[in-house]
């Protein structure tokens, strides 16, 4: 997992720093390709928490979820349809629901070890 969040950070590095300009017919494309790695790594976190945390699963579930997204803009785009927007959408809600669920795992962590040092 160490590897994970030091390539992520490393990658946002070289994103700030180098000039790279993504041309505005792949925005879409982007944002969803974006978009599949965050819910991926947020899913990933949730599952080392669980204790079902599995390398090869997260790799497989950030190749899939980034190729069916990337594929169902593509489809959009050719019927002129803002599928786009649907996919943006089904991220941020699994994104959000994995967020709550490391929230409640660490508040919980939190004001347990709290109570156990006053009591």
């Amino acid at each position: 997992m160490l590897y994970i969040i030091v390539g992520l950070l490393v990658g946002v590095l070289a994103g700030a720093v180098l000039p790279f300009n993504i041309p505005i017919e792949y925005a879409q494309y982007s944002a969803v390709a974006i978009l599949a790695l965050i819910d991926s790594l947020v899913q990933a976190l949730t599952n080392q928490i669980e204790g079902r945390y599995n390398l090869i699963h997260f790799v497989f579930n950030l190749v899939f979820y980034s190729i069916i997204a990337i594929f169902f803009v593509y489809l959009g785009t050719k019927m002129n349809l803002d599928l786009y927007l649907g996919i943006i959408i089904v991220f941020l809600l699994r994104i959000m629901q994995n967020v709550e669920m490391l929230r409640e795992y660490y508040f919980h962590r939190l004001f347990k070890d709290k109570r156990e040092k006053e009591g």
